[in-house]
């Protein structure tokens, strides 16, 4: 699923939104997010899961010096868990 993809499933259960107000409202959303992790903060979403950043391990080759890299670590909520276990395989 793509940010489109996101204003259109609000769009069908809000149609009396602009389409326009709703992307400016998703953008929003996704633009507090990145910045609360560039600041090192960490973001929880009841249901949803949880977002943090962490430092990763980055060996360099032929090298015996290790570097880090940052990467977000997201944990899924119970609402997605129970939703995953329940997918037929």
């Amino acid at each position: 699923m793509k940010k489109p993809d996101i204003v259109k499933e609000i769009r069908k259960k809000y149609p009396y939104l602009e389409e326009k107000t709703i992307k400016k409202v998703v953008d929003g959303i996704f633009d507090a997010m990145i910045n609360a992790l560039a600041n090192g903060e960490r973001i929880e979403i009841r249901n949803l899961g949880s977002f943090k950043v962490t430092k990763r391990k980055k060996p360099l080759k032929g090298k015996r010096r290790i570097s880090y890299s940052k990467t977000v670590l997201f944990r899924p909520g119970k609402v997605i868990k129970n939703s995953l276990k329940n997918l037929e395989k």
